[in-house]
């Protein structure tokens, strides 16, 4: 197991167990490509998250909620953001986005890619996670390859069997 100081979201998680408000930690919004963009580029020590979709699709929803369960677990390395994509339509054009949601991961104002499996390279997670705990390790190994220098993240599990038609 990776030994980093401030940056033990499992043991953390277990002590915590399941949140019981679930709502408590409100993702924050960012409502403009310059207010994105300041985000991305202003934070220098942690991972950057960005979750971008519309705000009230069904699968949008279930993310947010995964991701307010885990944001006090994972806030010492990773800052997460919420941005509608029809408020800053300049995300989806930007990073060519074409699933109605994606999660995008930054470090130091690049996009990190994520190999999650077969060697395919992706911009970020745009399938549904089966809960707390898997996001939490995908976190974990995107905040442990970002702080080596690596642009390619190995994501913890293989879900290339998802993208098999």
């Amino acid at each position: 197991r990776h030994e980093h100081p401030g940056f033990e979201f499992a043991a953390k998680a277990a002590r915590l167990g399941p949140s019981p408000h679930p709502m408590a930690f409100a993702l924050p919004h960012l409502h403009s490509a310059y207010s994105v963009e300041q985000a991305v580029l202003a934070e220098r020590a942690k991972v950057v998250c960005l979750r971008v979709g519309q705000e009230f699709d069904v699968e949008c929803l279930k993310m947010d909620q995964l991701l307010q369960e885990v944001a006090s677990t994972v806030e010492s390395a990773c800052l997460i953001y919420a941005v509608d994509s029809r408020e800053v339509p300049e995300c989806v054009q930007e990073f060519q986005l074409t699933e109605p949601l994606a999660l995008l991961f930054f470090f130091q104002g690049k996009l990190l890619q994520l190999d999650a499996g077969g060697g395919v390279r992706h911009k970020g997670v745009t399938w549904a996670l089966s809960g707390r705990q898997e996001l939490i390790d995908l976190v974990e190994a995107i905040v442990r390859g970002a702080q080596q220098g690596r642009d390619l993240i190995v994501a913890p599990r293989d879900y290339s069997m998802q993208f098999r038609y």
